[in-house]
């Protein structure tokens, strides 16, 4: 493999590095991921010695030389395989390693055996890769863990600590979903979205409370611990990529409110033009992408230091979701039943998939391979993106609303919106595993890094399903 490729690959995932940061990123990939000894490579850059070479690494959030060698080289691997069908072994050889030694690396760097990563793919393991090295920029000394408690009579929530700490990449496989209801969470205002941080919150917007609810999920039971107000009728929620602010699509208010989830109050309001419906944000927590009702998907930046940029997208879009890639926005269109791929960030329309009906929910796996759409008007359609063809339907003979993609990626979750019940539809077969009657109306769903499928019930609570 050419070292450009490696290097591009390693810069994109890591796109806020200073010029430093990048030419470590650099030096890794002209030698495949053999990283030199810290001296050496201390030299080469430029610094002065090893040590100034490490607080240089720290500063810009990168785990040490050794994990960032052994992530360069599994990645490289990883590519030369997927590309050329070369086993790890044969990789290894080639490289004069030991086989035994290589599979160790790949182990310990990722927590993950090679045979998983190479079912799960590049971009997978590049999400990962990331994580990691962001991880790097936040410490328990530099933060502490905010804990958020209600006294007894209510009131604002009582702060422990500054700040929210981003959690750590668990390299341990999620539970396969056993298909039975666990606990539920009474939440009222009409509940809509639902949301996962990295610090153990779950963020429920109440579309007829103007709220977003927040929940603890550990230590269980899970509980509502406060309630913050935002604009009217908010529709969607995301979190920032550390944890501490939430993004929320406050509708009537045409805005998009800021939530300083340490603080527990909102803070700021990005507007927008017209009412914003959908809302995703970047892989690298810069930028958020919100569909509105005026039939166009907007660009803001969450710095709120750059001007809106927006296009065209087909007649409505009340969700959008992003490929695991960072490069790629699906947008449904309700109205038309069609679904928009939007290259981001350049913002332009990459294709359009004629599904019919009237389109609500979108995810990609994280293999980045299917997309995967819930249909009022009845079905759960299955979309090959290398080719773009549908590859399979599910029919329900019922509104299909809310879908999420379990953790361990075997199963599709959707929502039946006027049924009551939630199905379980095994991915490989398309085929439905498993049907839980909830009872009242399901609408959107969050899946936790443990397992577990949350689903928003219009009705007036949170479901869990294990």
């Amino acid at each position: 493999m050419p070292p450009l490729q490696l290097t591009s690959l390693l810069q994109n995932t890591l796109p806020n590095l200073s010029y430093k940061g990048r030419a470590v990123l650099s030096a890794l990939g002209c030698v495949n991921g053999r990283a030199p000894g810290s001296a050496e490579l201390a030299a080469w850059l430029g610094f002065h010695d090893r040590y100034q070479f490490a607080r240089a690494m720290r500063r810009e959030g990168l785990p040490p030389l050794e994990t960032l060698g052994g992530w360069a080289r599994t990645l490289y691997w990883l590519i030369e395989s997927q590309s050329s069908g070369a086993t790890l072994r044969e990789l290894a050889e080639r490289d004069h390693l030991d086989p035994a030694v290589a599979y160790r690396l790949v182990r310990r760097v990722t927590g993950r055996r090679w045979s998983e990563i190479r079912r799960e793919g590049i971009e997978l393991m590049l999400l990962h890769f990331r994580d990691q090295c962001r991880d790097g920029l936040v410490t328990k000394s530099a933060m502490p863990h905010l804990k958020i408690e209600v006294r007894n009579g209510g009131g604002s929530p009582q702060l422990v600590g500054q700040t929210i700490a981003t959690a750590k990449w668990r390299p341990c496989r999620p539970e396969h979903l056993r298909g039975v209801l666990g606990e539920r969470v009474p939440v009222s205002g009409s509940p809509f979205d639902i949301a996962l941080t990295q610090t153990d919150l779950a963020l429920v917007t109440r579309g007829h409370a103007a709220a977003v609810e927040v929940l603890r999920l550990s230590p269980p039971p899970a509980r509502s611990v406060h309630s913050i107000q935002v604009g009217p009728v908010p529709t969607r929620v995301v979190p920032s990529v550390r944890g501490d602010v939430a993004y929320v699509t406050s509708q009537f208010s045409e805005a998009i409110d800021v939530v300083d989830l340490a603080l527990g109050r909102q803070t700021v309001s990005l507007r927008v033009t017209g009412h914003p419906l959908g809302a995703v944000l970047s892989n690298d927590g810069q930028m958020l992408y919100v569909s509105t009702n005026r039939d166009r998907l907007v660009a803001l930046a969450v710095s709120g230091r750059v001007a809106p940029r927006e296009i065209p997208i087909p007649h409505g879009s009340p969700q959008i979701c992003m490929h695991p890639s960072g490069r790629r926005v699906y947008a449904s269109g309700f109205r038309s039943g069609l679904i928009a791929e939007v290259g981001v960030p350049a913002l332009h329309t990459l294709r359009v998939f004629d599904v019919g009906g009237i389109v609500q929910d979108v995810a990609v796996a994280a293999d980045g391979q299917m997309l995967y759409a819930a249909n009022e008007s009845g079905w759960l359609d299955a979309i090959h993106l290398a080719s773009g063809k549908r590859c399979g339907r599910l029919q329900f003979g019922t509104a299909a609303l809310g879908l999420a993609i379990s953790a361990d990626q075997t199963d599709v979750v959707v929502g039946l919106l006027h049924a009551g019940r939630v199905i379980i539809v095994d991915r490989a077969k398309l085929a439905v595993r498993a049907t839980l009657l909830t009872g009242g109306t399901p609408r959107l769903m969050a899946t936790s890094a443990q397992g577990r499928v949350l689903v928003v019930n219009e009705a007036g609570w949170v479901d869990f399903i294990d």
